[in-house]
């Protein structure tokens, strides 16, 4: 579904169009857009929560997160990630979710910060599978999380219990055609 955009959005999406060319503007997420780490489990509580400061965004060391544009509707201004794109370093000091002033970002009661997406990996694209030994997608996820193993016979697996969603495996996989994806948690 296509999500509502006023009047004021929409020409400031038209404008923006016809000033890069008709390309497609920034700021513009999949249909099931990533949310920062540490964002509310529901998508309709972290658009409710999120007051749409950016401050998530300016504390990205990484420059990592983005901010929805006009083309957004109701989540305009809203935070989100392209982990296939570019990856979540998953920093130890978690910059963006201590600069959220709401509880859309937060830590957990256990300290923990919650995931924001899962790495799914297609086993048959994965160079292991062509008899190429690798393992990129398991040395660049995050530690202590060690999220994707690989297994006595080469074959990497991915703990869904323990994956994040980051996407360094997804950005780091050195196969032609990437056999890992990640999807958001929210729908």
């Amino acid at each position: 579904m296509a999500p509502r955009i006023s009047r004021r959005q929409f020409f400031r999406l038209n404008f923006g169009r016809m000033l890069v060319g008709l390309r497609s503007p920034q700021g513009r997420p999949a249909s099931h857009p990533v949310r920062p780490p540490g964002a509310l489990r529901t998508e309709e509580s972290f658009l409710s929560a999120c007051d749409r400061c950016g401050k998530c965004a300016q504390a990205c060391p990484h420059d990592v997160i983005e901010i929805q544009g006009p083309e957004g509707g109701e989540a305009e201004g809203v935070p989100f990630l392209q982990p296939n794109l570019n990856a979540c370093r998953w920093c130890p000091s978690m910059d963006c979710v201590r600069a959220c002033p709401t509880p859309a970002l937060q830590v957990g009661e256990s300290g923990r910060i919650s995931p924001m997406a899962v790495a799914a990996l297609q086993e048959s694209s994965c160079l292991n599978r062509q008899g190429v030994l690798c393992d990129s997608c398991a040395t660049v996820c995050p530690s202590p999380l060690r999220a994707i193993t690989v297994s006595v016979g080469r074959e990497p697996e991915i703990d869904v219990q323990t994956c994040v969603g980051c996407g360094l495996c997804v950005v780091h996989c050195e196969a032609a055609t990437v056999p890992l994806r990640v999807m958001p948690l929210h729908r």
